[in-house]
């Protein structure tokens, strides 16, 4: 076989392959003998000029063709050293009994001319943690650990309702519409705005009938429609919260943690630890966006189509399992899925020009990671989770490549902070 290539834009290699006379005419015959049976001839020994008569030429040429194009293929790739990112597009350019040239359109790696990556001065952000910040949080702390206990009193924001209700719309239930023995955290925005307000005031026993208007980005039968939910309520109940004591603090039953002090201390200690991360990913955003301006950057549109199509079904099964269909999500956000789609290949492209500006700066700084490296990983994850070093292996085992490349991205990544103020 003899190869052309050429360089064509955005990560794309035209190869022009002329296939050889002699292997042309073999894979014809071949699939001749291998396709005809006639009466009279065993499969396979029909002879050439009676098998021609009883096959398909089309359909002939169209199987001698891709006997052939796995091996032009792989030549093409080992003859141009390229390693493909796609499947490749194939076209028959030209074809007769005695000659084939095929071309084949191949998607290669994203390409890194790596500008300016170091000595960069963004101006980090000092990560400070207040005590009214600690206190909120040792606040939403008792919320989550309150209980609810009966009141007798009108229902407030904040308190839970449990309740029987059925809506209409005109007159006439619709489906979804209905539940029975319902709790309701009234002020938790979890209903249709405006239902949970006009429930404040309303006693155990009571009926009250709620009157709402469905947005217009909802469900289409619904959209915009007037509704009157009628609602039963059985009980109210109002929230109790722990007070903050020892005693409280021990039942949360955390490692090392047994006073009030002390969770005071490891709220700040998580905190701090959520604050630092969250600015260091800024950070690096603001990095990478500076280092993709000085650099040269060229990505195949295939690989951005096929990150965000993952993006996509990624948000689709996230959807399902909250109940909701993608459309019934946009709907509510009020976004097309054009729009939707588009913002999707927007950070598609964001996070793999990230990756591979990661990947060019591993490769220039020659940052490697090596076993001991990976060795004290596994100790450390087997000290975190009071586990044995090897149970750590064996649970790891399946994702091993994953993780070392994990760790060296990460490793990488560090390297670059330490590189830029």
């Amino acid at each position: 076989m003899k190869f052309t290539f050429k360089e064509l834009e955005a990560c794309h290699v035209q190869v022009d392959v002329v296939i050889d006379e002699e292997a042309w005419k073999a894979a014809q015959e071949k699939t001749l003998c291998k396709e005809v049976q006639v009466d009279g001839f065993r499969k396979g020994n029909v002879p050439e000029q009676i098998a021609k008569k009883h096959v398909d030429q089309g359909k002939l040429l169209d199987e001698a063709i891709n006997s052939l194009l796995p091996d032009a293929y792989r030549g093409a790739l080992e003859e141009g050293k390229l390693e493909p990112f796609a499947q490749p597009k194939v076209d028959v350019t030209k074809l007769t009994p005695t000659e084939l040239e095929v071309k084949f359109i191949i998607t290669t790696g994203p390409k890194v001319e790596l500008g300016k990556y170091k000595g960069h001065d963004l101006g980090r952000k000092e990560v400070k943690v207040t005590a009214k910040e600690v206190s909120d949080a040792l606040d939403e702390l008792r919320k989550q650990n309150a209980s609810l206990v009966l009141k007798e009193d009108a229902a407030e924001k904040g308190d839970t309702v449990v309740m029987d209700f059925l809506g209409k719309v005109d007159g006439v239930a619709f489906e979804g519409g209905s539940a029975q023995n319902y709790e309701l955290e009234l002020g938790s925005g979890s209903f249709i705005p405006g239902f949970e307000d006009q429930l404040i005031g309303v006693k155990a026993g009571e009926h009250r009938d709620v009157n709402v208007t469905f947005p217009e980005q909802y469900t289409p039968e619904l959209a915009g429609k007037a509704a009157v939910f009628g609602c039963d309520v059985h009980e109210v109940k109002a929230r109790k919260l722990p007070e903050l004591t020892d005693e409280f603090v021990k039942d949360l039953a955390l490692e090392g943690v047994e006073t009030v002090e002390a969770l005071k201390e490891s709220k700040k200690k998580e905190l701090t630890e959520n604050k630092a991360n969250k600015e260091k990913r800024e950070y690096l955003e603001k990095l990478y966006a500076e280092i993709a301006k000085a650099s040269k950057i060229e990505i195949p549109q295939e690989m951005i189509d096929e990150q965000a199509e993952s993006m996509k079904k990624d948000m689709e099964n996230r959807m399902k399992q909250s109940g909701l269909t993608l459309e019934q999500y946009l709907q509510f956000v009020g976004q097309t899925m054009e729009q939707f789609e588009a913002k999707l290949k927007e950070d598609a492209k964001k996070d793999i020009t990230n990756y591979f500006i990661l990947e060019k700066i591993g490769e220039v700084e020659k940052l490697t990671l090596t076993d001991a490296d990976v060795e004290f990983e596994y100790a450390k994850l087997a000290d975190q989770y009071q586990m044995k070093i090897e149970d750590v292996k064996k649970a790891l085992a399946a994702q091993e490549q994953q993780f070392r490349h994990n760790l060296r991205m990460t490793r990488i990544e560090e390297e670059l902070l330490k590189l830029n103020k």
